[in-house]
Formats: structure tokens, C-alpha cells, sequence
């Protein structure tokens, strides 16, 4: 496995880009529906989200709500 750092996100924590025989396992995460791009810090893997979406994989076979979505929703409802 081989990962180059991309980025520090602002908790100070390294954004990194990590293969394992020449794949990109955060694409193929994205790829498979298991997470979302990263878009803060790269849109290299927003075109493997839209498959993912078009294709309904993994999370995408039913309703999906991004994490930061939900944080602000619970936000909102806390006042």
C-alpha cells in the first residue's frame, strides 16, 4: 500500500490518497457507494459518486442523507 498526502483538514488531520496495486481505494469506496467524494479537497471522484448514484449502489439503493446534512438538521431541531 502506498499513500501520498493530499491535504490537513482544518482538525489538523491528513487527507491522504492510498493505493494498493495501482487502485485507489477511496475511489473505489466512492465507487461502490460505500462512502462520499471528499468534494472539500478534491473532485476527482464526484463522475464514480454519479455511477454510484445512477447505478444505486451500496448506500444509494435507498434513501441517503450526507452526514453534514444531518448535522445541520440536528442544529436546527436543538433551538
Amino acid at each position: 500500500m502506498l499513500c501520498r498526502e493530499r491535504d490537513v483538514e482544518r482538525y489538523g488531520r491528513t487527507v491522504a490518497a492510498c493505493l494498493v496495486r495501482n487502485k485507489d481505494i477511496g475511489r473505489w469506496l466512492v465507487k461502490s457507494g460505500q462512502t462520499f467524494a471528499y468534494r472539500r479537497y478534491s473532485s476527482d471522484d464526484i463522475g464514480a459518486e454519479q455511477g454510484a448514484k445512477n447505478n444505486r449502489c451500496g448506500m444509494w439503493a435507498g434513501h441517503t442523507q450526507a452526514p453534514w446534512e444531518w448535522r445541520k438538521e440536528q442544529r436546527y431541531f436543538a433551538r
